[in-house]
């Protein structure tokens, strides 16, 4: 049922243009105190899972290039539903083993239906901001479970990350973020354009890597 919903609103969607949803949330609510929680499909992980791949399969169809295809994106990586208080972009504390078994497994299920993309999470877990983890972004999701999509910042959220703002694009890309959410236009606070002008900087550097033979793989979106 989950699936069929999904192929409606994808064809609904490329009726409008697009071609991307910022969808399937496969967020494990631990917390009923979380104010979205309306966006979880439940508190168990394996049931999270398997909703959310009906989810993506619906979204991607058989073919991604078909013409009532979109995208899909699961999130938020990771862990965005066990906040202390269900705190909304709080903490998750926990060891590595609770964290794996409890939040992981929706993105296993994911990477399995052929997800292309993924968004990180505003929230931390042990008091990292999951944009800067590099450990879960790039050496388990993208190593480990294989992930060969690309993963989206949060509207903003590399603003979170300590340091100035060269300091957090930089933390950010080499966490393992392909592409970065720049909502704000000229004159605004990091925009788009400072934004792109300052990574071209430090891909030159080299202080930031570049990913295939021509550009980096990071993008910025107005």
């Amino acid at each position: 049922m989950v699936e069929r919903a999904a192929r409606v609103t994808a064809q609904e969607v490329v009726a409008t243009g697009a071609n991307w949803a910022f969808a399937p949330g496969v967020i494990v609510g631990r917390d009923e105190r979380w104010g979205r929680t309306y966006e979880s499909f439940g508190e168990q992980p394996e049931l999270v899972g398997v909703l959310g791949a009906g989810a993506i399969r619906g979204f991607q169809s058989a073919n991604l290039a078909g013409p009532t295809a979109i995208l899909a994106c699961a999130k938020h990586f990771l862990g965005d539903g066990g906040t202390i208080g269900g705190k909304d972009q709080g903490n998750t504390v926990c060891d590595e083993p609770t964290l794996r078994r409890l939040f992981l497994p929706p993105y296993v299920e994911a990477v399995h239906a052929g997800v292309g993309s993924i968004m990180v999470s505003y929230s931390s877990w042990n008091g990292l901001k999951m944009h800067g983890q590099r450990g879960l972004l790039t050496d388990v999701l993208k190593g480990e479970l294989g992930f060969r999509g690309f993963l989206i910042s949060d509207w903003a959220a590399i603003d979170q990350l300590p340091g100035d703002y060269p300091a957090q694009i930089e933390t950010a890309i080499n966490a393992g973020l392909d592409m970065i959410m720049i909502p704000n236009g000229p004159g605004k606070k990091n925009n788009y354009e400072q934004f792109a002008t300052q990574l071209l900087a430090q891909v030159r550097a080299a202080t930031c890597p570049r990913r295939g033979s021509m550009t980096p793989s990071c993008a910025s979106c107005a």
